[in-house]
């Protein structure tokens, strides 16, 4: 307990939010409070490494409702509740609703909240976000770029001038972060709805010999109703994924592409409904 300071994930919470959270409390009497059982760490790395700068701050642990807070040792205090991730939200708005419904009763100065992940971008001091920003590479385009390719890739044909109402740039600035983004990053091209064509699909596991891996690929890969092919390791290692407008269809493919290609030693197939996700493929012709 008394080394926790030098564990690197401890070091990077305390880098990521150590100072932000000193200017928080400022020279006001401080609390930290620590959800069970993820924020337990982080919040006695956070305490330690304050109490060696700032002594008038006190830790707890509470359940995320609140329902056993220590109430004397919050009492005129600034609050932060840690946790160590921000899944749904659901633990970050019950501890937050539970202690500002008593912040008037106990005279809490303010409520924060720190975690290390935070998934839903709701917590006022985290060390990595995982928003839809946060997982693209935003040093080649930023996040009104990524606006921009969100409304194209919903309507293809939306003008310039519409984006621009809706991302607050004018129609020229938008055209031009388009033709960058196409010159490096995007292709503009006609896409078929699935579930206009087809209504069922199936998935195949495959084992074979690498010859007849690779000549399934071969033939495969260029087949319109044929919308994911991977190498994998394991068990097998060729999976495929098509679609059909019937049984027979599903069937047909199995049996005469893939069954009866030499060197295929093992198959398994599930059929079921045509994918949540990807819902267009590119035609073939």
């Amino acid at each position: 307990m008394n080394d926790i300071l030098k564990y690197e994930p401890i070091q990077r919470f305390l880098k990521g939010v150590g100072e932000d959270v000193k200017k928080y409390f400022g020279k006001d009497p401080g609390c930290i409070v620590y959800l069970q059982p993820n924020g337990i760490w982080y919040a006695l790395a956070l305490h330690k490494w304050l109490s060696l700068q700032k002594k008038n701050i006190t830790l707890l642990a509470m359940q995320d409702d609140a329902a056993d807070l220590n109430e004397k040792e919050v009492r005129g205090r600034k609050v932060l509740v840690v946790d160590g991730d921000v899944v749904t939200g659901k633990a970050y708005k019950r501890s937050m609703e539970g202690l500002r419904q008593r912040k008037e009763k106990l005279k809490i100065k303010d409520v924060k909240f720190a975690t290390y992940i935070d998934r839903q971008d709701l917590a006022d001091f985290s060390v990595w976000k995982y928003t839809p920003e946060a997982v693209w590479q935003l040093d080649r385009f930023d996040a009104k770029d990524l606006q921009i390719i969100s409304f194209l890739a919903t309507d293809g044909r939306m003008s310039f001038a519409k984006i621009g109402q809706k991302v607050r740039l004018s129609a020229v600035s938008v055209k031009n972060r388009f033709d960058s983004l196409k010159e490096r990053l995007l292709r503009v091209r006609a896409v078929l709805n699935i579930d206009q064509l087809y209504t069922m699909a199936a998935h195949l596991e495959i084992e074979g010999e690498e010859k007849a891996i690779s000549a399934l690929v071969e033939k495969l890969e260029n087949r319109q109703e044929v919308y994911h092919i991977a190498r994998v390791t394991g068990q097998y290692n060729l999976l495929i994924s098509f679609l059909g407008r019937n049984l027979k269809d599903l069937e047909l493919l199995v049996e005469k592409e893939v069954r009866k290609t030499p060197g295929i030693n093992s198959l398994r197939v599930s059929i079921g409904e045509i994918p949540h996700f990807p819902k267009t493929i590119l035609p073939r012709l």
